[in-house]
């Protein structure tokens, strides 16, 4: 059964946060006396069909999972003006979606002005810190059930203008170096315990050029391994410039990072790399080849994935063993697979 998202929006207006018995006495003894109101006419009037979702902060994957929801909200509300208030940097990633109606910045809103408002900015940590390592829903479904939404559709309705892909082919041929088809590796996540390994980048770029493809690097920076083998990397982009590059390249293989929940959202042949959180969940709603230390995988690997991102207790290092045990032919592996079920 799914949930009406904002059928109850005028009881949460209304609804007082009730803090500890200490605290709310502390209170008591402090504040001023409050006049109790109910909005005027002209006030329902004003905000009865403005609700906001608010992430505030980032990452830039965060914001593109984001995307999945606003479709759902829509169909249930048809006359509901959405917004959504996240980080000014990532504006870019979201301003062309659809079914949002105004992107605004999480310093310009005020939520006085809608009827109903929802802050997802801690709804994924609280829940994947409570379940893990079983921690089961996607994160569009943690942010849309915390809005009161079961998710249906899961399409983050990525729409790029022919000049935007246009210049994210020119930005890809103009660093080619072979023939071949175009295969994107994102090694580096914001997360460094996510990042390929060296060995584990060159091995699989050695691979992929005896499969005779084009292999170039995409991060915010020069990738150094790349750069000191003469391979290619396209870097210092700006998002619209980074989603056409990945829209117009013939394969993706990425770590956990912005890049692989991208391509997964434009339905692009895709490899996606995972450690410590789980990519069956992360990648539900994508068509592609997971390489993972994984428990359901192989019955041998019993500690993972465990969410357990800030320490580990195999080890005392940064590398994590679900991340170092991962081979360059493991990789390849699923690469293979990849250009066997979408050849150029």
């Amino acid at each position: 059964m799914r949930m009406a998202p904002f059928s109850c929006a005028i009881l949460y207006y209304f609804m007082p946060v009730i803090p500890s018995t200490n605290i709310r006495r502390r209170i008591e003894r402090t504040r001023p006396p409050q006049i109790k109101r109910d909005l005027s006419i002209d006030e329902f009037y004003r905000k009865r069909n403005k609700v906001i979702v608010i992430r505030g902060v980032g990452g830039l994957g965060d914001c593109l999972m984001h995307r999945m929801m606003f479709e759902d909200f829509k169909l249930l509300s048809p006359d509901v003006e959405l917004h959504f208030g996240c980080p000014q940097i990532y504006h870019d990633a979201v301003k062309d979606h659809p079914f949002i109606d105004r992107v605004l910045s999480i310093e310009d809103y005020n939520r006085q002005e809608y009827l109903a408002s929802y802050v997802t900015t801690t709804a994924c940590g609280r829940y994947e810190m409570k379940q893990a390592p079983f921690s089961g829903l996607h994160r569009s479904d943690i942010w849309a059930q915390h809005c009161g939404v079961a998710l249906t559709k899961h399409d983050m309705h990525i729409q790029l203008t022919e000049e935007e892909k246009q210049e994210g082919r020119r930005l890809i041929e103009e660093q080619r170096d072979r023939p071949g088809p175009s295969v994107l590796i994102a090694p580096i996540s914001a997360m460094h315990n996510k990042d390929l390994l060296d060995r584990q980048l060159m091995g699989l770029a050695k691979g992929l050029h005896e499969r005779g493809c084009y292999v170039f690097g995409l991060h915010t920076k020069p990738i150094y391994p790349f750069l000191q083998n003469d391979i290619p990397t396209i870097s210092g982009v700006n998002l619209r410039q980074w989603l056409g590059i990945i829209d117009q390249s013939d394969y993706v293989i990425s770590v956990d990072s912005a890049t692989f929940h991208a391509a997964g959202g434009m339905r692009k042949p895709l490899v996606g790399i995972f450690t410590f959180a789980d990519g069956e969940v992360y990648g539900r709603y994508f068509d592609f080849f997971l390489v993972q230390r994984h428990r359901n995988l192989d019955p041998e690997w019993t500690c993972g994935p465990c969410y357990n991102w800030g320490t580990c207790p195999k080890t005392k290092g940064n590398p994590k063993p679900c991340l170092t045990e991962i081979t360059a032919e493991d990789i390849l592996q699923r690469v293979d697979l990849m250009f066997k079920k979408w050849p150029t």
